[in-house]
């Protein structure tokens, strides 16, 4: 039996008693508990769960991610790094946060190391903790033995562009990098 349902016949159950003493509404419909009727209240109907489930699996394709004080979209920060990466593009030994960066131009602030990006993100509301379907542009993070940790950026199709030791900037799986630390998530650009 539904809330409605039981909010109706504990309304209904008395009016349709005749006469004056008229039985209480617990005399002659069953009453729900508060608990049941919350839980029945705490319950998404199944527009909201479709509506949910939409914006998800929107984020999830790229299609509303948020920026943040940055000069270039996600569709285009990726587009350069995935030229940069083609090219053969060098020059960012140890140096993964600039990478990500220079792909976005960021008119706001920049922080100084990828842990530090990943906590403002997570401040902010910007971060999707161990969350593993990036959409793309994502600023995806890892924990690693450097204490800056590791910022690469989702580019689809289960890559992402990076920075290699020795420099180079290359696209590749993003779940190998699992092996270089814990991954922690990715995070919407932000910049603020």
């Amino acid at each position: 039996m539904n809330a409605k349902t039981l909010v109706a016949a504990a309304v209904a159950a008395p009016i349709l008693m005749t006469g004056f003493a008229a039985a209480p509404a617990s005399a002659t419909a069953p009453v729900a508990s508060t608990a049941s009727i919350a839980s029945v209240k705490a319950t998404k109907s199944p527009a909201k769960k479709r509506k949910a489930a939409k914006k998800r699996a929107s984020r999830a394709a790229g299609v509303s991610m948020r920026t943040r004080g940055t000069r270039f979209s996600p569709t285009t920060a990726a587009n350069r790094l995935e030229r940069w990466a083609k090219r053969g593009t060098r020059g960012y030994h140890n140096q993964c946060l600039r990478l990500a960066d220079n792909a976005y131009q960021p008119k706001g602030n920049r922080t100084s190391t990828a842990l530090s990006q990943w906590h403002r993100a997570k401040r902010k509301g910007y971060a999707h903790p161990g969350n593993r379907r990036p959409p793309v542009g994502a600023q995806m993070f890892w924990r690693t033995s450097n204490p800056a940790g590791h910022i690469a950026t989702y580019v689809g199709n289960g890559k992402a562009v990076t920075n290699m030791p020795g420099g180079a900037v290359k696209k590749i799986n993003w779940k190998k990098m699992n092996s270089w630390g814990p991954y922690l998530g990715w995070a919407e650009p932000y910049y603020g």
